[in-house]
């Protein structure tokens, strides 16, 4: 199993859970009611798809992207995943955020409170570190 299906395969534990909380500084955390506590960090840039084709686009601690989390607040995580450029989608029925990776900068990661970190890469790719004896298929 390479990155990014093991990566898949932990951000399946997000579907069925809600989006609990949102704190705007050095970007923006997504907190969700999950079990394991996870808890996503965006330091790149947000894209907010619309229903005409159109996407909305905003710096992770800019007005924008603070009314289109409202707007998904408490709602169920429908789908996540990230594709093999390293962007990352999250579902929220008919909403969706897209983090694009980026060349420059880790645009995203995600933690859990039993010490997994997901991390994009600069220019594509992903670096995970899974909890110490424990492993993944």
């Amino acid at each position: 199993m390479d990155d990014i299906e093991l990566t898949n395969q932990l951000l399946s534990a997000l579907t069925g859970h809600h989006l609990l909380a949102f704190r705007m500084g050095i970007g923006v955390r997504l907190e969700f009611d999950d079990d394991a506590y996870h808890e996503l960090t965006i330091e790149g840039e947000l894209r907010f798809p619309q229903p005409d084709g159109s996407q909305l686009r905003g710096d992770p601690i800019g007005l924008t992207v603070a009314e289109q989390l409202i707007r998904v607040l408490g709602t169920t995580v429908t789908a996540a995943s990230v594709d093999r450029d390293g962007d990352l989608t999250i579902a929220f029925g008919d909403d969706s955020l897209i983090v694009p990776c980026s060349d420059m900068y880790e645009s995203w990661q995600l933690k859990s409170d039993a010490e997994l970190l997901i991390v994009s890469m600069p220019g594509g790719g992903l670096a995970i570190w899974q909890p110490d004896g424990q492993s993944y298929p």
